[in-house]
């Protein structure tokens, strides 16, 4: 198994075919009717990272609509996908879910978000479908590193962001954020590696930081 890292960067089809000189009009109208809006406010529990990295996104991206904990209904099934964050960019109507991806849960200790698990993979494709981007962070990343991964979602972690830019002259977060080192990359984790890091109580090595 190749070793891959997070972020974990997918855009979705519609932003990778656009080519920027047809405008700003051009790539709004595109997207109109073909993204799939959410169903409702999600029930899942919230993560312990969640709520501080839901501050940063506000403060950095703040003409564009960002919420936190919905729901999407997943066709032929009672069960709904409930997305950590969402980010809407008024202007071009692009679409992110934003996820933070945890090794195991913090109460039973069960493996989680496992790249030789294809869960994640069947949910990324679910949102890319729907002509949503998907930026998952590890949450050691967003806890450490939170600034860095708000400004990787304004430059390569956006890589439509440059079509932002060139767009709208919607710039600003890049300006604010550029002189801060890019966040590190973290190796995804296996079912083995997971459980280890939950006998070892890994995200205990870095939650403290957030006053936990």
């Amino acid at each position: 198994m190749s070793t891959s890292y997070y972020p974990v960067i997918l855009y979705p089809p519609l932003a990778r075919r656009f080519n920027a000189y047809q405008g700003r009009e051009h790539l709004k109208a595109s997207f109109q009717g073909c993204v799939e809006l959410p169903n409702g406010n999600g029930t899942a529990k919230q993560g312990v990272s969640e709520k501080q990295f839901f501050r940063h996104l506000l403060c950095t991206f703040l003409e564009n609509l960002i919420c936190q904990a919905v729901e999407f209904e997943i066709p032929g099934s009672s069960r709904r996908y409930s997305a950590d964050f969402i980010l809407y960019h008024w202007f071009s109507g692009l679409t992110l879910d934003i996820e933070i991806d945890e090794p195991y849960t913090g109460d039973t200790g069960k493996p989680h978000h496992c790249i030789d698990v294809d869960d994640d993979k069947i949910r990324n494709r679910f949102f890319l479908e729907r002509n949503w981007g998907v930026v998952r962070f590890a949450e050691v990343q967003v806890v450490r590193h939170p600034w860095s991964c708000c400004k990787a979602m304004s430059t390569t972690g956006c890589a439509y962001a440059q079509i932002i830019a060139r767009l709208t002259g919607d710039d600003s977060v890049f300006i604010l954020l550029q002189k801060l080192a890019d966040v590190p990359l973290q190796k995804q984790w296996t079912k083995r590696e997971a459980r280890l890091m939950a006998k070892n109580n890994y995200r205990q090595s870095y939650l403290p930081k957030m006053g936990k």
